[in-house]
């Protein structure tokens, strides 16, 4: 049985791809939002550059059986620097090239032909002449997929990222017996430094448009609050930026539309104390961004939250939940299941690919990218 690789290059055909996306996303089960539809979408529309100086070409790739059933997406978008000139550097990676909105970007494959889907994926984008690099993100080296792609490609390695699941229990006195000493007792503080000065935590869940709308205000504020009080690179305003503001309200509008979105506000007194976006996933709940008043960190607000938005996932019947990405001591003392997602690099094995790389990482590239693409490809540009 063959696989048919096609390019999409406008939102149009993106959304003519929804029906079918959803179904590949209902076969491969990721504990992902970032590789919903909606959030790839909506991120194309805000934040793709179409400067002088650089330019952004949806380059989406589509993986098909023979049959015509949708097996692959990959996000992928190319960019050229500058974008226009007999002289440009020309890279392909994937869409969510942000700062810290897409927490992991990844390809999305049903685990039933990973191999077949990355020997396609590879002879597709070896015959292209469009591109000098390529840079793969979320892959599992020890996966079908990498392995397809590692024999096609001389993929260097970058650098990992941890995500963190929680597998739950029917209830929350059973998922408590499996706590460490230390997260026990942390946990018991919580609840116990409220209740001895006569104050309780509520927890309120936003999950339809209208509700929605003013709850991700008061976690918008209360970010804002966290980072001007945070000590110096502690924390910051992940939003603070128009634009990723923008984006995270119409993508939370759109999946709200899901019925994905969740926006978790803790109360004392009636007054929103933390906050915490969320997304329900079929089997998931992504604990994505939070917030909180630094008024309130005597009595580990944040630490709350997270207790409480695991009881919640625990009474709707969710058997996972993810503490979003990175393998920070907050998530990490939850004891999480850590499912670790890879970098990789390949550049085309020509001299003009070779030199364009060359030029775009001594000059800085304009991101971390481009010191990350130097420092794993090492003297093979020297």
């Amino acid at each position: 049985m063959g696989f048919e690789v096609s390019t999409l290059t406008t939102v149009e055909e993106l959304r003519d791809l929804e029906g079918e996306w959803l179904a590949l996303l209902g076969r491969a089960e990721p504990d992902l939002p970032f590789l919903w539809p909606d959030w790839v979408i909506t991120w194309w529309e805000l934040f793709r550059q179409e400067r002088s100086v650089i330019r952004d070409r949806l380059q989406v790739k589509a993986v098909r059986r023979d049959s015509g059933e949708l097996v692959a997406i990959v996000p992928l978008m190319a960019t050229e620097r500058p974008a226009v000139g007999p002289v440009r550097v020309r890279g392909i990676g994937f869409i969510g090239a942000d700062k810290y909105v897409t927490e992991q970007q990844a390809p999305l494959v049903d685990p039933a032909c990973e191999r077949e889907v990355g020997a396609a994926l590879a002879s597709h984008l070896g015959t292209a002449d469009d591109w000098d690099w390529i840079a793969w993100e979320g892959l599992n080296p020890e996966s079908d997929l990498a392995r397809a792609l590692g024999r096609a490609m001389d993929l260097r390695w970058g650098a990992s990222q941890a995500g963190n699941i929680l597998h739950l229990a029917p209830s929350w006195p059973k998922f408590k017996r499996r706590f460490r000493k230390h997260l026990k007792k942390s946990v018991r503080h919580c609840y116990n430094s409220l209740k001895r000065e006569g104050l309780t935590a509520q927890l309120d869940v936003a999950t339809t448009p209208e509700e929605i709308a003013p709850a991700l205000e008061t976690f918008l504020r209360l970010q804002t609050t966290l980072a001007q009080h945070a000590e110096p690179l502690a924390g910051f305003d992940r939003f603070a930026d128009p634009v990723a503001r923008r984006f995270l309200v119409q993508l939370c509008s759109r999946l709200a539309n899901r019925n994905m979105t969740r926006v978790l506000t803790l109360r004392i007194r009636g007054l929103p104390v933390a906050s915490r976006v969320a997304f329900q996933l079929p089997d998931c709940l992504y604990l994505y961004h939070s917030g909180c008043d630094p008024a309130w960190r005597k009595y580990a607000v944040a630490t709350t939250l997270v207790a409480e938005a695991i009881q919640y996932a625990i009474d709707s019947g969710i058997p996972r939940l993810h503490l979003s990405m990175g393998a920070d001591a907050s998530k990490s003392r939850w004891d999480p299941e850590m499912a670790f997602f890879r970098r990789a690099f390949w550049v085309r094995p020509r001299l003009s690919s070779r030199f364009a790389l060359g030029v775009y990482s001594w000059a800085g590239g304009g991101s971390r990218a481009a010191n990350w693409m130097k420092s794993v490809l090492g003297r093979r540009f020297d």
